[in-house]
């Protein structure tokens, strides 16, 4: 080959191959799997930080927690370099933890430096707040042979899977916390003794938490705001006896591909807002000792039971979200596009306490086991 030739082959490699000058090493690099946000008796940031070293040793990996506190996040986070060896470097698939404390006073200022590093990754990263010291959750380390960050992040998601958890991440939580005609929901835990449990789905009103539903009553609310996911599981006690008797009870799962819901907000003439909210909810029956689902008459009958016991709780989930001020069906975004006059003429921070809603639920039994 010619000296000419073997040049242009060297050049045509060196176009291929040529590296990216601005590529970060991450060899010297600590990973914060989980972070947690306190506020201290004397009002600093106290952030915690899971920091694991590498999630791929095949001796498995370790994690150390450090906490620091400072007037800003980053000050906070500075503090905690300055005890650790090697640059922290955020997680991708990470988690945030907030304690009650400080979400009560506004939860955006403890947001606000994430957003802004560019660095700091958010699509992936999930969000919750936690009744009580959220860094005290992060001191436990492990969950039997899971490293904390991890334990927590599957237990959101299993339980988003559920129906118990809204569905939220760092970076879809900016646009209805920024919304003045919407507000936002978060999954709530808290820790019982050495168990970490789901408290239920925690209500904000601007960026401040105001209030909570149970777990009970998270699955129906997901499905009123019209984002479910897999599984919807439901236990109502629909006989007069004992509470501790399972032969009064009956559980039932939605078929969520099937569920059905239409929301329309009317105003009057003289301002009054309804809110019409219709649900079809077609439900496969999976536990149900009292048997005889093979009558019409026992699934007309459960079905008009469980429609009215369900139509209920969703006229409780409204009273609490209203008490709340949380208006997470984005009432207030309707208007905003379709009466903007009339959202001008208003504070809807009062207003939406007096929104007149009408929740349906329909239950259609629609399965009920290989046993009949």
């Amino acid at each position: 080959m010619s000296k000419r030739g073997i040049a242009l082959g060297i050049l045509v490699l060196l176009m291929v191959i040529t590296g990216c000058w601005d590529q970060d090493s991450l060899k010297d690099a600590r990973l914060a799997n989980a972070s947690a946000y306190d506020i201290t008796s004397e009002g600093e940031i106290k952030q915690t930080l899971e920091i694991v070293d590498d999630f791929e040793s095949q001796q498995g990996s370790v994690n150390e927690v450090h906490s620091g506190t400072g007037r800003s996040v980053r000050q906070s986070t500075d503090r905690i370099r300055a005890k650790v060896t090697g640059d922290i470097r955020f997680f991708k698939y990470g988690m945030i933890l907030y304690g009650k404390k400080l979400a009560q006073n506004d939860i955006y200022p403890y947001l606000d430096v994430l957003y802004r590093e560019p660095d700091y990754p958010t699509s992936h990263v999930k969000i919750a707040i936690v009744d009580g010291d959220a860094g005290e959750l992060l001191h436990q380390k492990r969950v039997g042979s899971i490293l904390i960050g991890e334990f927590i992040t599957k237990k959101i998601k299993s339980l988003e899977e559920l129906c118990i958890f809204p569905e939220m991440t760092l970076e879809t939580l900016l646009p209805p916390m920024l919304d003045p005609g919407q507000d936002f929901t978060l999954p709530y835990l808290y820790k019982d003794g050495e168990e970490i449990d789901a408290r239920g789905i925690a209500l904000f009103h601007g960026q401040r938490f105001s209030g909570s539903l149970n777990t009970e009553q998270a699955p129906l609310y997901i499905i009123m705001s019209g984002k479910w996911n897999k599984a919807a599981r439901f236990v109502k006690k629909i006989h007069p006896g004992p509470s501790n008797n399972p032969r009064n009870y009956v559980t039932y799962e939605a078929n969520t591909e099937q569920i059905k819901r239409k929301l329309a907000v009317k105003v009057a003439d003289d301002g009054q807002i309804d809110v019409n909210l219709h649900i079809e909810l077609p439900v496969t029956i999976v536990e149900y000792a009292m048997n005889h689902l093979q009558e019409k008459e026992t699934i007309d009958r459960l079905n008009r039971k469980l429609s009215d016991d369900m139509t209920q709780d969703a006229e409780q989930i409204i009273k609490t979200l209203q008490q709340s001020g949380c208006d997470s069906f984005g009432i207030g975004r309707h208007l905003i596009a379709h009466y903007p006059d009339l959202w001008k003429s208003f504070d809807w921070n009062k207003q939406y306490g007096q929104v007149r809603f009408h929740p349906e639920v329909k239950v259609k039994i629609v399965g009920s086991g290989v046993l009949n």
